[in-house]
């Protein structure tokens, strides 16, 4: 029994050829793996039945919204295998965060010689997510981009930049049970400590808002640089309204690891209950979901298999 690989055709920007994808791997490695072609309507249970006779991981390849919804199928089993995610989608977010290879067939080769990972496992009002869930301007973004015809960095900064002009910062309060900065073990750890602001406290109002397991959004903004996806709690993070000046200024550094910038304010919390002054749209993963004026966000620590590379930097 061979491991499925589950790919999504519709995903990203680029044609995806299992063969090409395949060819580059050493023998024993090519014959542990069926290519399979997927997408909507998302019945991922004989795959991950196929993963279970096979030893597992459940291998999908394809965008953050594909991950999301194999994701979402392997908590409803009760992960009986772990998820192992191949970059194919136009912003990767998760396997950015995970320090995936970006090239397919080397994430492919990471993976199958790589190791599992339990990871934290969020959810907003019960429904679970791996990455990043949020609200506000990055919400209304996934919902403008959902619509459009077209993938892409391109149409995605066109959906950012015809809702920037905008959208308005919401009032929010909160109930929250917050979780203090972990104590830096390392050398390294200390001297970043030393030179990282101050844990900011619960905003009273966001332009844009997101709770994040992992450091990054798609296509390489580091959103919530703290977040660690196995240490029980949730980075929150929001962005403030960018200036003209801060789009050429501030915004860049956004795509650096260690980039420290006003535009953005962080913390943790090991729980939250949130409330808008109107219904908002909000997004699980990047994938669109109901507009809501009330959310409550919760951790299970450990509770997600997750198949992980060496580069991965947690245990």
């Amino acid at each position: 029994m061979k491991l499925p690989l589950l790919f999504n055709p519709a995903a990203g920007t680029t044609p995806k050829d299992p063969d090409a994808l395949l060819r580059p791997l050493p023998k024993e490695l090519r014959d542990r793996v069926e290519p399979l072609s997927f997408g909507p309507p998302w019945d991922f249970g004989p795959a991950i039945d196929q993963a279970l006779r096979a030893g597992g991981p459940l291998l999908v390849w394809g965008g953050d919204g594909t991950i999301h919804h194999a994701a979402k199928a392997l908590v409803q089993r009760g992960c009986p295998v772990p998820l192992g995610a191949l970059p194919g989608g136009s912003g990767n977010g998760l396997v950015r965060g995970l320090r995936t290879p970006l090239e397919p067939a080397g994430a492919l080769r990471r993976l199958l010689e790589g190791r599992e990972l339990r990871l934290d496992l969020p959810r907003l009002d019960g429904e679970p997510f791996l990455n990043v869930c949020g609200t506000g301007f990055e919400a209304a973004v996934a919902h403008r981009f959902a619509a459009l015809p077209d993938r892409g960095f391109g149409t995605y900064a066109k959906a950012c930049w015809q809702l920037w002009r905008t959208w308005q910062a919401a009032p929010l309060s909160w109930d929250a049970e917050l979780a203090p900065d972990p104590r830096p073990a390392s050398r390294r750890e200390k001297l970043r400590a030393a030179f990282r602001a101050p844990q900011s406290g619960l905003p009273e109002a966001a332009w844009s808002l997101c709770f994040a397991n992992l450091p990054t959004y798609g296509s390489g903004l580091w959103i919530a640089p703290g977040a660690d996806p196995t240490d029980g709690a949730l980075q929150w993070a929001t962005l403030a309204r960018p200036s003209w000046f801060d789009l050429m200024a501030e915004v860049p550094v956004l795509f650096r690891e260690g980039g420290h910038t006003p535009l953005r304010h962080e913390g943790r919390l090991h729980r939250a209950a949130l409330r808008l002054d109107r219904p908002l749209p909000w997004h699980l993963d990047g994938e669109p979901v109901p507009a809501r004026d009330r959310a409550e966000l919760t951790v299970e620590p450990r509770a997600f298999r997750m198949q992980v590379t060496g580069a991965c930097p947690w245990d």
